[in-house]
């Protein structure tokens, strides 16, 4: 027995060296307490909470540093758990700091809640998105536009003339006395008047109808462009147009007004209003020579 004893205490001897050497404190900090374990049981780590959130687990740490937002229990040894319930207080602090507020202002507004305060906060940012939703709603309308243009532009081997029926369209003009050459001006005038969508939409010129058949083309009455907006412009009405797609440089464009006189002459048509003339292709040029215009003016019967 005496012997049995002598071993028991140098076992022990060799084992206590083990826990309370380097792996004492790893062997501390798994040990949870029977009330620690109780607590934690039905909460979820900072690694579970970061992940659900999508969010990293050091961003965690910094708003507990900083006051912004802490868990629901922190262990001895500095393990922190978060309650299910902290899940809606966490996303309504992720959509303050969404809506522009630093985390200083989130901790003073937590501090001293105010629901007048959080209504105009509301007030102000439901204005904001509602500006947002129209820009990309524009946004949404040009690249539309210029993805039909592009179609038109790929289908298109040579110039084509025919008489088209249209819808009634909405467009902004700026009347201007001006001649085609002076490019310049025409610029300057649309980026002074319009906005950044609008220019978009493209830089187009008109021509009265009177001008056409005494050969002023090459002398504009003012711009145009199709609304990237219904609600702003003037309505283009309805009706049957006569319609022209060219492909060719600038210069080749007064052969196409000749070939519109000559086409109502055959066809006893009469030219009314303006003559609408647009590129459809400026944003997607190789060459001048690919350049493709649209020339479009309403018609009626003799």
């Amino acid at each position: 027995m005496p012997v049995r004893s002598e071993y028991k205490r140098h076992r022990a001897s060799l084992i206590a060296p083990c826990i309370d050497a380097p792996h004492a404190k790893l062997y501390s900090y798994c040990k949870v307490k029977p009330e620690s374990e109780r607590i934690v049981k039905d909460m979820l780590s900072v690694a579970q909470f970061a992940a659900l959130h999508g969010i990293n687990k050091r961003t965690l740490h910094y708003y507990d540093d900083i006051g912004l937002f802490s868990p629901a229990y922190k262990t001895a040894n500095g393990y922190r758990y978060y309650a299910q319930r902290q899940d809606l207080e966490f996303e309504y602090i992720m959509m303050l700091k969404d809506l522009g507020l630093s985390n200083q202002e989130i901790i003073d507004y937590r501090s001293h809640p105010d629901p007048d305060e959080l209504n105009g906060l509301f007030t102000r940012n439901l204005d904001d998105i509602d500006a947002r939703i129209r820009s990309l709603q524009r946004m949404r309308t040009v690249l539309q536009t210029l993805q039909q243009r592009l179609a038109v532009c790929r289908r298109l081997t040579h110039t084509e003339l025919q008489v088209v029926t249209l819808p009634e369209t909405r467009i902004v003009r700026i009347p201007l006395n001006v001649d085609q050459s002076d490019v310049n001006l025409i610029y300057e005038t649309a980026r002074a008047r319009w906005s950044r969508e609008q220019l978009q939409m493209g830089i187009g010129t008109y021509i009265g109808a009177q001008r056409i058949r005494n050969g002023e083309h090459g002398h504009y009455d003012g711009i145009y462009s199709p609304a990237v907006d219904e609600a702003e412009g003037e309505h283009l009405p309805a009706g049957d147009y006569l319609q022209i797609l060219h492909r060719g440089n600038w210069d080749t464009l007064p052969d196409c007004y000749t070939r519109i006189l000559e086409y109502c002459t055959q066809h006893r048509l009469r030219l009314t209003g303006c003559a609408y003339e647009l590129g459809l292709n400026e944003f997607a040029l190789r060459t001048a020579d690919d350049y493709v215009t649209r020339i479009r003016i309403r018609v009626e019967q003799r």
